[in-house]
């Protein structure tokens, strides 16, 4: 999956959920804007780091755990909606257990958008191509979420992230059958 298709699965992943979370309109444009430019301050990162295809030093990921917070700045600096999303993304990093960065926010005191973006940002990664490994397949990447709710996503957003998943899954599902039952032409 490119950098354009994972950033589109999250950002969509997202909304989805937040509108599953029942979140009001202010607080699902912010989840969507949040989870769009949840990267944002990589650009600020050196692209050694962002492409390095080994484990990073632990001075590189002492480097990379700074992108929340360049994102943060640059998204204050615009102003306005993109201010409030600069926070969501600030907090898109830290963990239910507080083990996270940049400030070791745990449980309900990381933003409900940022816990939302976490999650999804978290299942699109596993399900990409990286330069260091193969995509995960779907189910794969569901139980590792499934195996980290409590310590690093919050149970509630993994469970309704699942939803979504197997949801979308069922909405899809009669067209997929639908396609496979069409005769395939004849390759002479």
């Amino acid at each position: 999956m490119n950098t354009g298709n994972q950033s589109r699965s999250v950002v969509e992943l997202s909304v989805l959920v937040a509108d599953r979370l029942g979140l009001d309109v202010h607080e699902r444009r912010q989840v969507k804007l949040a989870a769009l430019f949840r990267d944002i301050g990589n650009i600020a990162i050196p692209d050694g780091i962002i492409s390095k295809p080994e484990s990073l030093t632990d001075e590189e990921w002492t480097v990379i755990q700074t992108h929340t917070i360049r994102g943060q700045e640059l998204l204050d600096k615009a102003g306005g909606v993109s201010s409030e999303a600069g926070q969501i993304v600030r907090a898109s990093h830290e963990r239910w257990d507080g083990l996270g960065y940049p400030d070791g926010l745990s449980g309900p005191s990381i933003p409900l958008a940022a816990r939302i973006v976490s999650c999804c940002d978290a299942l699109s990664a596993m399900m990409a191509e990286r330069p260091y490994r193969l995509p995960m397949p779907q189910e794969v990447a569901l139980r590792e979420l499934v195996d980290n709710a409590g310590t690093q996503f919050d149970p509630h957003v993994v469970k309704t992230l699942i939803a979504v998943v197997r949801r979308s899954i069922i909405t899809l599902l009669p067209e997929l059958v639908r396609n496979s039952e069409q005769p395939v032409a004849s390759a002479r």
